[in-house]
């Protein structure tokens, strides 16, 4: 499972426990711009470019999604793996 995976999984568990739906109900959508979020007719957005973890609709509160510890784990062995990874890639490059 890639980050992507990882955290669309956290965004749909968030959503699913605040609205009371399946996590399959809970619809994410990425684009170059945004995250948008479809939820119990309800739609919420959040700027990939930003930092935030909260996801905004026009007169309501925003939703702010918070990976559990598992979640954060897999997001961190993910980063690390990418890293060793790159860091191996180099090394052969470097061998050159």
């Amino acid at each position: 499972m890639n980050q992507t995976d990882i955290y669309r999984k956290a965004i749909q568990r968030m959503f699913a426990e605040l609205y009371s739906v399946p996590a399959g109900a809970v619809h994410v959508a990425w684009t170059g711009e945004a995250i948008t979020v479809q939820c119990a007719g309800r739609t919420f957005s959040r700027q990939t470019a930003s930092e935030a973890t909260e996801f905004v609709r026009e007169d309501e509160d925003p939703v702010t999604v918070i990976p559990t510890d598992e979640e954060c784990y897999d997001l961190e062995r993910r980063v690390r793996k990418v890293t060793t990874t790159s860091n191996e890639s180099e090394k052969d490059l470097d061998s050159f």
